[in-house]
């Protein structure tokens, strides 16, 4: 099956939460420069950067970490769900209309496909479109394990008390944040996320592919 990249590019052009840690790219060792035998690279970046899972610790400070995450809610069906149409914010309405309303079982994982999407790698958005509180919960009884957006965060970008965050640790919902769904048609797909395996940390980058659900 052929595979859909949904991942943000990870360069020194990347842009990053103001106030974050760059994106660092320096070669220790190149080969035929410096009597090397293989090139050898080293990265230096935020482990909010580009297309990444926050982990319970981010908001709570004995939360699980990354590596506590369980891979399960990486790997499986999930509903891309379009609400670009220019909605200030993802209402539970959102989730009565896309993922309750579906032949077959509801999806585990749902992404959000947003107007916030459209920002290039190397533009930080003005804003973005968050996702209300009582959409995480209606989600969490809907039997949703994961959620994702493409904006770069779940809640306002000024927001200082991350309701959406909250919500999400209440309700044990994984967050993925920062994802590309530009060209993504609204519909069933099979969601392949791993973080990576960052022992005691806040957030992960993850690479984030879809390919066409088996099942439908």
């Amino acid at each position: 099956m052929a595979l859909i990249d949904i991942s943000r590019s990870v360069s020194p052009a990347t842009a990053v939460w103001p106030g974050d840690q760059e994106v660092q790219w320096t070669w220790t060792a190149r080969r035929n420069e410096d009597e090397s035998s293989v090139n050898l690279g080293s990265l230096r970046l935020s482990t909010h950067t580009g297309t990444h899972v926050d982990a319970p610790l981010h908001v709570k400070p004995q939360g699980e970490a990354t590596d506590d995450l369980p891979l399960d809610s990486f790997v499986g069906p999930a509903r891309v769900v379009d609400v670009t149409a220019n909605a200030p914010s993802i209402r539970p309405e959102h989730v009565n209309q896309h993922v309750n309303q579906l032949d077959g079982p509801s999806p585990e994982r749902v992404l959000f496909k947003t107007s916030s999407g459209v920002s290039p790698d190397d533009e930080w958005p003005d804003a973005v479109v968050p996702i209300h509180p009582d959409t995480i919960h209606a989600l969490a009884d809907a039997g949703v394990s994961l959620v994702g957006t493409d904006a770069p965060s779940v809640d306002p970008l000024d927001s200082t008390d991350l309701p959406a965050h909250h919500a999400l640790l209440d309700t044990g919902i994984v967050n993925l944040e920062g994802l590309v769904l530009t060209d993504v048609p609204p519909g069933r797909y099979e969601l392949v996320a791993l973080p990576l395996k960052i022992v005691g940390g806040d957030a992960a980058p993850v690479r984030a592919v879809l390919r066409d659900d088996p099942t439908s």
